[in-house]
């Protein structure tokens, strides 16, 4: 018996994460917020309630702003009010997974599923570059001491899909986990697939994929955004990572180039690629002149502001990730332009001014 409850833990943690989450969905309010169990303890999330009220609102086609304390993207209210303006689903199961009490649960419980599914994946792509480089014991938990004697495929699941946090917070009602999606989702959208590509088949495909998915992560990205303001401090780290890509496989063509010609690849590399950068940060003679000191340059400033200039320009100014932040900032800007076309000023002032100037610390959006 133990063995095959192993065996489904590691074989199958999507489905044992789902189950799991949405019997718990269910039946803890049902226990607890019925009186069942315990009388006076409330486990559905307060702000459960507030979707929901906002939901029925925006059904009947009135303001989700309607309902007090409501201060999140209308777009949340509308996607939890499509079973109401469904007709016809009033009775037996259905009715009951689409009525206001669960259908948002179900909803939040399948995004943080697919968020530990996620993570999961990467954790073995990860194990396999590490293989693929040589790295001792393959990557994320793959070597060093084993702990608890667990399986790789039981610890990729218990970072996320056995995590009792997360399901904690989505079966309680909390929206996190839709948040949490969307950067996931920008991650995996900006993470490298061409390392594991075969060498002749990376020659061909250019830089055509990297702009494709610049244009996806910037948009996703930008839903994220606006759906919750926090993940706008990944901005600058998913720019960076988009124009390493990009010099990374600028030098890649030219090693290859430079080898077809039959020239030793110690002629190319960043030094090549990023010869000014390096000769500002090493001060060969070749570039200041004669009698140039050739460490770093501390006691110059002006050539370390054009060292900054030029690694600045490197890691946020490629193609990509201009392109990147363009969809981002473009998300961002048409999403709020609808929200503020359908709803008025009340969509800035609730949705993302409040947010600005409120004083509970409580809150990650507390400017305190």
């Amino acid at each position: 018996m133990r063995g095959r409850l192993s065996s489904l833990l590691e074989n199958r943690p999507v489905a044992v994460g789902l189950a799991l989450r949405l019997v718990l969905a269910v039946a803890l309010p049902v226990l607890l917020d019925d009186g069942l169990l315990l009388r006076g303890v409330r486990y559905t999330d307060v702000d459960y309630d507030v979707f929901s009220d906002a939901a029925a609102h925006a059904a009947c086609g009135r303001s989700p702003y309607a309902r007090h304390t409501y201060r999140y993207t209308p777009f949340l209210a509308s996607l939890l009010a499509l079973p109401l303006r469904c007709e016809g689903t009033q009775g037996g199961l259905v009715g009951a997974v689409l009525s206001t009490r669960y259908f948002g649960k179900i909803l939040f419980c399948v995004a943080d599923v697919v968020c530990g599914h996620i993570i999961a994946l990467l954790r073995r792509r990860g194990r396999r570059l590490s293989r693929a480089s040589g790295y001792p014991g393959g990557g994320p938990d793959g070597g060093g001491k084993k702990w608890l004697a667990l399986s790789l495929e039981l610890k990729d699941a218990l970072w996320w899909l056995y995590n009792p946090l997360p399901i904690n917070i989505c079966t309680r009602g909390s929206a996190e986990s839709l948040v949490v999606l969307l950067p996931v989702l920008a991650t995996v959208a900006i993470a490298d697939m061409y390392e594991t590509e075969p060498a002749m088949s990376r020659r061909w495909r250019g830089a055509r994929p990297i702009l494709l998915r610049a244009c996806l992560a910037g948009v996703l990205h930008g839903i994220g955004i606006h759906a919750k303001l926090y993940p706008v401090i990944y901005t600058v780290s998913f720019m960076a990572n988009f124009s390493r890509q990009q010099q990374q496989r600028k030098r890649m063509f030219a090693m290859d180039s430079m080898q077809r010609q039959q020239h030793s690849p110690g002629d190319v590399g960043w030094g090549h690629l990023l010869s000014v950068e390096m000769r500002v940060l090493e001060g060969p003679k070749a570039y200041y002149g004669s009698g140039t000191d050739t460490t770093f340059p501390w006691r110059h400033p002006l050539r370390i502001m054009v060292l900054a200039m030029l690694w600045v320009q490197r890691l946020f100014f490629t193609m990509s990730s201009i392109l990147f932040l363009l969809c981002s900032a473009g998300t961002v800007a048409g999403l709020t332009y609808l929200a503020y076309y359908y709803h008025g000023q009340e969509a800035l002032d609730e949705g993302l001014l409040y947010h600005f100037g409120r004083v509970d610390h409580r809150h990650n959006y507390s400017m305190y």
